[in-house]
This record gives structure tokens, C-alpha cells and sequence, in this order.
């Protein structure tokens, strides 16, 4: 077994993990604010403030979706690393027959 590779796979997949929590507390700070909070005040309570405040909704929700993204992808690359520093694993999935 390689001892520096499991060290790296866990510390990389401890890393996936960490951004996945900053991902949902985003996500829990976001949802539990108030509308007032959300839109901005009461002065932005127009048309214009509204559908501004929408949008600015809709980018926080796309960006929260792409940290989930990252943070699965690294804390799955983390897993790899560490399933594959050990001697005969393979984490592809190929067993080495065509």
C-alpha cells in the first residue's frame, strides 16, 4: 500500500467534503432569509427591483448547483486516489480483459 497516496486521496476527498458543507450552508443562509432580505429592502419593492432580485436568485441557485458540482467531483477523485494507491486496485472499472 502507498501510505503517501492515501494520505493525499483522503486529504483531497476531505477537501470535496469540506466544500459540500460550504455548498449547503450557502444553501441554508440563502433559503431561511427573509423576503426583505432577498429583495434587497423595501426600496427595491418595484417591478424593476423584484425582477432584478429574481435574477440575482437564479445566479446564486446556478452557482450553488456548480459548487455541489465540484465538491462531488473532487471528493470522488479523492475516493479514487485513495482506492488506488493501494497494489492492485483499479478504479476504472476495467478488469484488464478485452
Amino acid at each position: 500500500m502507498d501510505r503517501a497516496g492515501r494520505i493525499a486521496g483522503m486529504s483531497v476527498f476531505l477537501i470535496g467534503v469540506g466544500l459540500l458543507v460550504l455548498a449547503f450552508g450557502s444553501a441554508h443562509s440563502m433559503f431561511a432569509a427573509t423576503t426583505t432580505e432577498t429583495l434587497g429592502g423595501a426600496n427595491k419593492a418595484t417591478a424593476i427591483g423584484m425582477g432584478t432580485a429574481a435574477v440575482g436568485m437564479f445566479v446564486r441557485i446556478g452557482l450553488l448547483f456548480v459548487m455541489t458540482l465540484a465538491g462531488s467531483l473532487v471528493a470522488a477523485r479523492g475516493i479514487h486516489l485513495y482506492l488506488g494507491s493501494s497494489r492492485g486496485v483499479d478504479t476504472n472499472g476495467d478488469d484488464g480483459k478485452t
